[in-house]
């Protein structure tokens, strides 16, 4: 291998890397890769990657990086790694928020066109799961928070605002078209 790159450098071989364009939500890269952008590099390489932008991160996922606690930390990077699968199940009508900051099958998903896709035992039980895994980490983030804050002296009234705050982050996240359950245990679709 040294050899043929001495015999290339000694012939005067050079080589010539492509152009890199890094782009911050893919918007150049898909125009290049469907041809809606006119002017196309010659022999360019393009590479894609969520991680090259920062604009791609939610607040999970900066506070899994930023967080000190290493059980913490192992729960909200569960919480990133199954985000766009909980968020494709609540698109479709499966899943919805609740007001105590859990997710919930939602009851009405039966009656949505989306449901034909998720009667299978193997799909619903992947639902399930989900459902099981990302309720169990926000239950402990929650709880090891409040415990946190518990040791630090905080007052009743203040763990119960902190409480508030960590589920109102869940259940504020809702998007349009997605169901979540109200106070009084209907569900409705956000509009």
């Amino acid at each position: 291998m040294k050899q043929i790159i001495l015999f290339f450098l000694l012939i005067g071989c050079s080589f010539k890397v492509p152009p890199i364009t890094i782009t911050n939500a893919q918007t150049a890269a898909e125009k290049q890769m469907v041809g809606e952008d006119r002017e196309l590099e010659r022999e360019g390489w393009m590479i894609g990657s969520i991680q090259s932008s920062t604009n791609g991160q939610n607040n999970q996922e900066k506070l899994a990086k930023e967080e000190s606690d290493p059980e913490i930390r192992a729960h909200r990077i569960r919480l990133n790694y199954l985000s766009p699968e909980i968020k494709k199940y609540k698109s479709h009508g499966i899943l919805g928020e609740t007001p105590q900051g859990y997710v919930k099958l939602n009851p009405l998903a039966s009656s949505l066109p989306t449901y034909i896709h998720y009667e299978l035992p193997a799909k619903k039980k992947r639902v399930e799961d989900v459902v099981l895994f990302l309720n169990e980490s926000r239950k402990f983030i929650m709880e090891k928070e409040l415990s946190t804050h518990k040791k630090k002296g905080k007052k009743e009234d203040e763990l119960l605002k902190i409480k508030q705050n960590l589920i109102d982050e869940y259940y504020k996240s809702i998007s349009i078209g997605e169901y979540f359950e109200t106070e009084t245990g209907r569900w409705e679709k956000y509009q």
